[in-house]
C-alpha cells in the first residue's frame, strides 16, 4: 500500500484517491508494496528502494548508507503481532532531498500514532527530516512502553519466584509456569535490546546526516536527544536480560532443591527401614539349628528389635536437622 503524506496548510495531510507524488509531498511510506508502487516510487525520486534480502542484513555497511543523494537506514523495530506476540521486523528510511521514504512489511503501532498525532504536536513537519524526527521519537516511546511492560512481567516473575507458599506440588506447578513466562519474556527483552541497538546506531548515522545537510542545530540536537533516550533503553534493557537470566537459575535452584528434598526422603526412608528389614530377613531364615524358634517369646522380641532400631535412625537424622 502507497501512502503520500503532503505538507499542506501548516500540516501533515495524506492525500486522498490515488496517490501522486507532489511537490508538497514529504513523507512516502510504503507497506508491504508491490512492484508498480515501487517503480513509481523509484521513478519519481530517482532512488532504489532496498529489497526484502537487502533490509535483513545485519552489517552496519549494508543498513546505514548514503548512494546517489540519498541516505538509507534500516532500523530493527519491535511491535506486536498476532495474538499479542513480540516479533520484530527491518524498517527502512529513505531521506531523498526534502522527502522521506519508509519502507516496511510489517504495521508497528507507532506509525499510525503518528500520523494521527503529527498534526495536533509537530509544529514543524516541512521537511522529511522533521517528519522522521517525528517518527522516531513515536517509535522510541513505544520501545520504551514494551520495556516497561517487560519489567513489570520480570516484577510479577520474581514474586512468584521466592513465594514459599502451597503444597510441594502446588510449588512445583508454579515453577513450571514460572519457567515457560521466563522463557518468554527473556526472548521479548532479547528482541528489545536488539531494537535499541539497532536505533542506536541508526540516530548515530542520523546525525552525522543531519550535520552533512546542514539541517539546523535544533534538529541536530533532537537527534542527540533520542540517542541518549536510546542509550538508557539499551542499559535498562541488558539490565533486565540479566535479571531475567538470575530469576531462571533461581527457579531451576528452587526446582533442584525440592527434588533433592523429595531424593532425601527416599533416601532416609530406605536407612529407617534397613535394620528392621535384616532383622526380618535373618529371623526369616529356614534353619532348624535357630534357638528363637523355640522360644517363647521370640516373635515379640524380633518386632521389638524392629522398631527400635526404625526409631533411632529416625532420632538421629531429626537431631542432626536432616529432616
Amino acid at each position: 500500500m502507497l501512502t503520500i503524506y503532503e505538507f499542506r496548510e501548516g500540516a501533515l495531510k495524506a492525500q486522498t484517491g490515488l496517490p501522486r507524488i507532489t511537490e508538497e509531498a514529504v513523507w512516502i511510506d510504503l507497506l508491504n508494496p508491490t512492484a508498480d508502487e515501487e517503480e513509481i516510487v523509484e521513478r519519481a525520486l530517482k532512488v532504489e528502494v532496498p529489497t526484502r534480502e537487502e533490509q535483513a542484513e545485519i552489517e552496519a555497511s549494508s543498513r546505514l548508507y548514503q548512494e546517489d543523494g540519498a541516505y538509507f537506514m534500516t532500523a530493527t523495530l519491535l511491535y506486536l503481532g498476532e495474538a499479542a506476540e513480540a516479533k520484530t521486523t527491518p524498517v527502512s528510511f529513505i531521506l531523498s532531498g526534502a522527502r522521506l521514504v519508509t519502507l516496511r512489511y510489517a504495521e508497528p503501532r507507532a506509525f499510525p500514532i503518528f500520523a494521527a498525532r503529527c498534526n495536533r504536536q509537530e509544529p514543524n513537519l516541512g521537511s522529511g527530516t522533521a517528519v522522521l524526527m517525528g517518527l522516531l521519537d513515536t517509535i522510541v516511546d513505544r520501545l520504551a512502553d514494551f520495556i516497561e511492560r517487560i519489567q513489570g512481567e520480570v516484577e510479577t516473575l520474581s514474586h512468584s519466584v521466592f513465594e514459599n507458599k502451597g503444597a510441594v506440588a502446588a510449588r512445583q506447578r508454579r515453577f513450571d509456569v514460572v519457567l515457560q513466562s521466563i522463557g518468554r519474556e527473556g526472548e521479548v527483552a532479547s528482541k528489545a535490546r536488539e531494537s535499541c541497538h539497532s536505533l542506536g546506531r541508526l540516530l548515530t548515522f542520523l546525525a552525522f546526516t543531519v550535520n552533512e545537510r546542514k539541517e539546523g542545530k535544533p534538529l541536530y540536537a533532537r537527534v542527540r536527544a533520542a540517542a541518549r533516550d536510546v542509550n538508557s533503553l539499551t542499559d535498562h534493557a541488558t539490565f533486565l536480560s540479566g535479571k531475567i537470566i538470575f530469576l531462571l537459575d533461581a527457579t531451576l535452584g528452587m526446582i533442584q532443591i525440592q527434588q533433592n528434598d523429595i531424593i532425601k526422603i527416599f533416601s532416609v526412608a530406605a536407612v529407617v527401614f534397613l535394620p528392621p528389614t535384616l532383622i526380618a530377613s535373618i529371623y526369616g531364615m529356614n534353619f532348624h539349628t535357630m534357638p528363637e524358634l523355640d522360644w517363647l517369646f521370640g516373635y515379640p522380641f524380633a518386632l521389638g528389635l524392629m522398631v527400635l532400631f526404625a526409631v533411632l535412625p529416625y532420632i538421629y537424622f531429626k537431631h542432626k536437622g536432616w529432616l
